[in-house]
């Protein structure tokens, strides 16, 4: 996926037994079945992903939901919808039937005071604490940055709105796989890479790098070395914990973030009376549930807090709050599979971001990417494919 003016021999060191990171499926023997790693949510304004779609040839794959996002407020059992129109500027505000509930015009001054708001500052300075924080930006800041409002960068988030709500209907679309990521991403890009005998080595984990006075001299991985000269480029693609092992001169976020997904083996068929497959959940320890091909999951942003609870208490807990919120009488908990990611994203406060920021002192022919290496937009697909991107347009 390299420049097209210049020609590249390519290989790639892959550490684990498969391609995709957090965003790939896997067949597992519990559920018997194929199901997805984690959720991810992508709308229409994700142009890189989208592009990077069409690239691969997986357009197809993907299916459009419009642009509603639909909310169960678990303590008072009510269903609530915000609905995103064509409009560049939120009119809907001024009507009562179409705001957030018991929210006010006034307390919408909020999205103003984000969108003006300071490069060092946390979301939660620009928000009070009323029914817009519980319904709208807490939910929102935990679903896009995978932080609580009070450490998570008003910067991100702001950049995030620009691009997406605040443009209207157009850029607030909601893609998902039709299938699953794998064959939306993984599969197809594999096949585009291997159609140009890119070379792919997996369980291929890099442990170290050899440094001279000129730049690098050597990769060390788990099963093997390579040498390398002045003319070979390296693009370490790794999550910031992994890239402070191999580089650990260089100052990295320290803090992370955890993901918590349960998959519950289900029929969907059962679900005909949902609208949406997508249903955020509120006064909850599940933030969002998605309907899949025979299964439903859950997942539960900056879930640090559950990272030592039993499973099986948990997961009642979370079982439970699904029953409540899709209608189901079944008395009989599904099987499931829990994953955590417990370094799903770095805490994304302004904080980790200045670090991130000001990484330098890289040897010449040595770069690094990934979606946390993108400091304008937080950790997501999007950001991933557009650092990469900024990388080939760099070796032009």
């Amino acid at each position: 996926m390299l420049s097209q003016k210049k020609k590249y021999s390519i290989e790639l060191f892959e550490g684990s037994a498969q391609s995709g990171g957090r965003c790939r499926s896997y067949y597992d023997k519990n559920l018997d079945m194929e199901i997805d790693n984690g959720n991810h949510l992508i709308l229409s304004a994700n142009t890189n992903f989208l592009k990077f779609c069409k690239l691969i040839d997986s357009e197809k794959t993907l299916k459009c939901l419009d642009s509603s996002f639909n909310f169960f407020n678990l303590k008072n059992k009510s269903k609530w919808s915000l609905k995103i129109e064509g409009n560049l500027f939120p009119f809907w505000v001024f009507n009562k039937k179409q705001r957030i509930p018991n929210t006010r015009i006034l307390d919408y001054l909020s999205i103003l005071k984000i969108i003006f708001c300071s490069d060092s500052e946390v979301v939660s300075k620009y928000t009070k604490f009323n029914n817009l924080y519980t319904y709208f930006w807490e939910p929102l800041t935990l679903g896009i940055l995978n932080t609580h409002c009070k450490d998570a960068s008003a910067l991100l988030l702001k950049n995030v709105l620009k691009e997406t709500f605040l443009k209207g209907k157009k850029s607030s679309m909601i893609y998902q796989p039709r299938v699953s990521w794998n064959r939306t991403i993984i599969e197809p890009a594999t096949t585009f890479l291997l159609k140009r005998k890119v070379k792919l080595n997996y369980n291929s984990l890099l442990k170290k790098i050899i440094f001279k006075s000129d730049g690098m001299s050597k990769l060390i991985f788990q099963n093997k070395e390579i040498d390398i000269n002045s003319s070979d480029k390296v693009v370490l693609a790794m999550p910031p914990h992994n890239v402070q092992k191999i580089l650990p001169e260089i100052k990295l976020p320290t803090e992370f973030n955890t993901i918590l997904n349960v998959h519950f083996k289900y029929d969907i068929k059962k679900l005909d009376h949902l609208s949406t497959p997508i249903l955020g959940l509120l006064n909850s320890i599940t933030h969002w549930i998605f309907i899949k091909n025979n299964y439903i999951s859950v997942t539960v942003s900056a879930a640090n807090d559950f990272n030592d609870e039993k499973q099986e208490s948990l997961v009642k807990k979370i079982w439970h709050e699904v029953k409540t919120a899709l209608g189901i009488k079944s008395k009989m908990m599904p099987i499931y599979r829990l994953l955590r990611e417990k370094k799903a994203t770095y805490n994304q406060s302004p904080h980790n971001l200045n670090l991130i920021r000001n990484i330098s002192n890289l040897p010449k022919n040595l770069s690094i990417i990934g979606d946390w290496t993108e400091t304008n937009f937080p950790c997501t697909i999007e950001s991933s494919i557009l650092s990469g991107k900024k990388y080939v347009n760099s070796l032009d």
